[in-house]
């Protein structure tokens, strides 16, 4: 972990001011202060303290610090809270819950990145989901349909070229779309090799996929069939990071990320 890493349970102390955590204090205090104008009970400001409310997950800050909220358990045992929580959130996008993924991830953070990574390759090795898009463009020969005035227009002094619309088999479509955007978000994220390696290769595969500008659009578009079932984890996932609909995301000046589940916490208490 290179930047700061807190583990704390719900409705707890996460940090108290110091001389020493001053500015993270400031930065963590910032997202309390966001949260508070939401009215989200994710942290909040209490004197010189910050305090963990009733969600469970992770925050990470632009510094790099991590900060782990886990569900209350009787043993405080923190590997068994994790081990909750990696067991909630599996439920909640219907992905078979294995803790030997659990095994190799130090945090809730880098096993959420963990199974976005391995469910995204298992589509990529079967196979991403294609569709024909139609094209208006300039070509060297005739492919599709020519475009008599535009192709007057634009390449009156350039005969050797043809303006035509013709049809493309792309996997340009919106699953692919959201799953890019997603693997480069966690990307930046991720300091597990193995799952930066994987998403790596999940963003090169999705190269002529268009970036993602209107997540809500995008969503719209998606149909969950018998062809799209494979992507229903990685979309699950993708709609806790970009959907604010599904209450998961938070945001804040110093946050790269935060996703915290509100009802985790009270549903895990063991």
């Amino acid at each position: 972990m290179n930047g700061t890493y807190i583990s704390a349970f719900a409705h707890s102390t996460v940090i108290e001011l110091s001389q020493e955590n001053k500015v993270l204090f400031e930065m963590l205090g910032e997202f309390a202060e966001n949260c508070e104008l939401e009215g989200r009970p994710a942290v909040k400001l209490n004197g010189n303290s910050i305090e963990s409310g009733g969600c469970c997950g992770f925050i990470r800050l632009v510094d790099g610090t991590l900060i782990e909220i886990l569900p209350n358990v009787q043993s405080d045992d923190v590997n068994a809270a994790r081990e909750n929580l990696c067991r909630s959130f599996c439920s909640r996008i219907g992905y078979g819950f294995g803790d030997s993924r659990l095994s190799e991830s130090a945090n809730f953070m880098e096993y959420f990145i963990s199974v976005f990574a391995a469910e995204s390759m298992k589509i990529i090795k079967s196979g991403v989901l294609s569709a024909y898009l139609t094209r208006e463009e300039n070509m060297t020969s005739v492919q599709g349909t020519i475009m008599f005035a535009e192709n007057m227009r634009k390449n009156l002094t350039h005969r050797e070229r043809l303006y035509v619309r013709h049809e493309v088999f792309s996997p340009d479509r919106a699953e692919n779309r959201l799953m890019k955007a997603a693997a480069q978000k966690l990307m930046k994220l991720t300091e597990d090799p193995r799952s930066s390696q994987l998403l790596k290769q999940v963003t090169a595969f999705l190269d002529e996929v268009k970036p993602l500008r209107n997540p809500a659009e995008e969503f719209s578009k998606y149909v969950n069939t018998r062809n799209t079932k494979k992507y229903s984890a990685v979309l699950e996932i993708c709609r806790m990071l970009f959907d604010r609909h599904t209450g998961t995301a938070f945001s804040g000046k110093y946050v790269s990320c935060a996703l915290l589940f509100d009802s985790v916490c009270q549903d895990l208490k063991i």
